[in-house]
């Protein structure tokens, strides 16, 4: 028996990507927070939340293989981060255009 394959993120984008190899997982989001961390790079930000997240769920299931990932986006140095609303989301993709 292989041990359970657990996808460490609530990320829509995240579990199409690992549905497409076609194994079997779960997903178990951790809901930590994703502020970053006073003078932290983009690149930092992501590579501490995807260990955050990643070894927040092998504690809850050390059996597991997890999978922890995360992504910061970023135009002209400034950080993109969830729109939450139309209009943050148009004012976005404006910046980006």
């Amino acid at each position: 028996m292989h041990p359970p394959i657990l996808l460490a993120s609530a990320s829509p984008y995240r579990r199409e990507l690992l549905a497409r190899l076609g194994v079997a997982f779960d997903v178990d989001a951790t809901g930590i927070d994703e502020t970053p961390l006073p003078g932290e790079s983009f690149a930092d930000t992501a590579k501490r939340l995807a260990r955050l997240n990643a070894l927040a769920v092998a504690q809850r299931r050390p059996q597991a293989i997890v999978i922890g990932s995360d992504q910061v986006a970023s135009c002209d140095g400034v950080r993109l981060d969830k729109p939450g609303t139309h209009d943050i989301a148009m004012a976005q993709l404006r910046r980006q255009r």
